[in-house]
């Protein structure tokens, strides 16, 4: 099978774990980088960056897929307005799932969503768009979990819960089952979820509580 030919768009912290999944993966070939300006390296893990989000328009016209690099901690608006731009450049957007995640043939997982290192989503699982399923994260069965979403590391996501769109699930932080988070929350690093959330905001705790 023909390799994708792939632009990334960011290069931190973020774009150097994508970069490991990518590798792994086997499905795709590292054409460049696209950063903001002004350009601060040549290089990121060996591959070139070769321009700035300027030069979309052009590189969807030569063919290549884009996938976005770049993180969500406490803001998704970042990645958000990247995936919206490519989507009205009518960019194609890659999926990327590292070779040693184990996602169910019975799950979903949307457009442009990434699922790292050794993560796991379970049979009737559904994923969004623009999505990090970060390493060693779980997302159990028939969880739904909606659009620009970051479960993090060692997160746990359990049966049947459902996450609005735009949410931040801290490392390590768990899920009970049957538990509904409306849009914009972020749960804090190592919290337990023990109800549902229907307000926006930030939750932390054992159990989980709204902080501001």
């Amino acid at each position: 099978m023909e390799k994708i030919k792939l632009i990334l768009l960011g290069g931190g912290g973020h774009c150097n774990s994508v970069i490991e999944s990518i590798e792994h993966s086997g499905k795709f070939i590292i054409s460049g980088i696209l950063e903001p300006p002004p350009l601060k390296a040549e290089f990121i893990n060996n591959y070139p960056v070769i321009g700035t989000d300027d030069e979309i328009p052009d590189l969807v016209a030569k063919g290549f897929s884009f996938h976005v690099t770049v993180g969500h901690i406490k803001n998704p608006a970042p990645r958000r307005k990247l995936f919206e731009l490519l989507k009205k450049h009518m960019a194609p957007i890659a999926t990327v799932i590292d070779a040693s995640a184990v996602v169910s043939e019975h799950a979903v997982v949307g457009e442009g969503t990434v699922v790292l290192r050794q993560a796991f989503v379970n049979s009737g699982a559904s994923i969004g768009n623009n999505c990090i399923i970060n390493t060693g994260s779980i997302i159990e069965h028939d969880a739904r979990i909606g659009n620009f979403v970051h479960v993090s590391t060692g997160a746990i996501v359990n049966g049947d819960c459902v996450i609005g769109d735009n949410c931040f699930i801290g490392s390590g932080a768990i899920l009970s089952n049957n538990i509904t988070i409306c849009a914009d929350v972020l749960i804090g690093a190592g919290s337990v979820v023990l109800k549902s959330v229907s307000e926006p905001g930030i939750y932390h705790g054992n159990p989980a509580r709204l902080l501001k």
